[in-house]
């Protein structure tokens, strides 16, 4: 239902004009028809961010040091500034967060022009760390999506160049097992998103909870490949940073799991639980697991890890588009759909060269999908009426 639904309702006499603002104010109507706007504003903040650091580095060497600083700190109080003033009492919510977003990328442009400027330090993650630091507060602070899901793509930034920098003690040698520190992390994200639904701020929790599901999806998709397993050397460091990510993970979903804001039914909780579990217990064999270069007789890569990942990742995606029908996500159910075809795409490459054995392979899925599909439906029945009998 969207806001104009709402104001039709309204215009029909069914609903009085306070009724009606109220429930596009609960159920925030108007910023998803406006969504459209939301992505522009951020877009623009994006590019005036980006605009200001190349007018300033192509103008350097004529600029002094001490206005260089000064401007940089003054567009940065003016941004925030334009944010406030905007904003208040509610009013030109979309331009105020585009401004919002300007000033949090030219905190990070000042770190960086502070730091070149007095040569404070050349090593990029700790002026991340710091950024990171600076507008961690800014989300609870200001109650803004935007700065949330900029908070988190600062933290994944900045402990992904910490992972592949070689003096760090969390050195992680490699790209592929950063690709599987990221699906640890997005599993982890996910569950406190639901953990945020029950807090002071539950508008924060689908934002974070897509974003985990979303760099999950991502970075885990590669397990389905033959050749990307392989032996790195690693800082002990990194496997403490990876086993506290998982450790955090294993104990968020397991509270979401006894009680969720978001999935009513128990049964439905404990079996995503358990999926999101098994992906997690997917992703540690990933970094062990070493890739054979040896083919066999059809010329194929003997059977490896990426097997067990490929239908893994694709009953993930299964379970997840029947949580987002139960949830009437849309979102969940369309990323799903994606990635479910993804699976399927990448199953016939690797199974490619032998019409026979794809054609047992579609056969067994399809069958698998069709009982699969039955045994969702009469569950999603048993909910329907399960609710019809609690609401009378």
């Amino acid at each position: 239902m969207k806001a104009s639904d709402i104001q039709k309702i309204q215009e029909a006499g069914l609903i009085t004009s306070e009724q009606g603002h109220a429930i596009v104010q609960h159920f925030q109507l108007e910023t998803e028809s406006r969504r459209f706007l939301v992505i522009l504003s951020v877009l623009g903040g994006i590019l005036v961010s980006g605009g200001v650091i190349l007018l300033v580095a192509s103008n350097w060497e004529e600029i002094p040091r001490l206005m260089k600083v000064t401007c940089g700190l003054a567009l940065l109080v003016a941004a925030h500034f334009g944010g406030w003033w905007l904003g208040r009492e509610g009013r030109h919510s979309i331009p105020a967060a585009g401004l919002r977003l300007v000033g949090s990328g030219l905190f990070l442009a000042n770190i960086g022009l502070i730091g070149q400027v007095y040569n404070l330090s050349s090593r990029p993650p700790n002026a991340l760390l710091l950024w990171c630091a600076g507008i961690a507060p800014l989300p609870w602070i200001l109650r803004s999506k935007t700065q949330l899901l900029l908070m988190w793509i600062a933290f994944g930034t900045w402990i992904g160049m910490e992972l592949e920098q070689p003096d760090s003690l969390i050195y992680f040698d490699g790209e592929a097992r950063l690709s599987l520190f990221y699906a640890l992390l997005g599993i982890l994200i996910s569950a406190l998103g639901v953990l945020l639904a029950r807090t002071r701020f539950p508008e924060f929790g689908p934002a974070t909870e897509k974003f985990g599901l979303l760099l999950l999806h991502i970075t885990s998709y590669p397990l389905t490949l033959t050749f990307f397993y392989g032996s790195k050397a690693t800082a002990p460091g990194a496997w403490v940073v990876c086993g506290i990510v998982s450790l955090a993970a294993v104990i968020a979903l397991c509270v979401n799991a006894g009680r969720s804001a978001f999935v009513p039914d128990r049964q439905w909780r404990w079996t995503w639980t358990a999926a999101l579990l098994l992906v997690l217990a997917l992703v540690w064999a990933g970094f062990f697991w070493r890739h054979d270069p040896v083919w066999d007789g059809f010329g194929r890569h003997r059977p490896g890890l990426h097997w067990i990942a490929t239908p893994l990742l694709f009953a993930l995606c299964v379970l997840q588009a029947q949580v987002g029908v139960i949830r009437r996500s849309a979102w969940l159910v369309n990323t799903a759909v994606v990635f479910m075809g993804l699976h399927i795409i990448t199953a016939y490459f690797e199974l490619f060269g032998s019409m026979q054995t794809t054609g047992l392979f579609f056969v067994a899925g399809g069958l698998g999908l069709i009982g699969l599909a039955f045994c969702l439906e009469k569950k999603r029945r048993a909910l329907i009426e399960r609710f019809a009998s609690a609401q009378t």
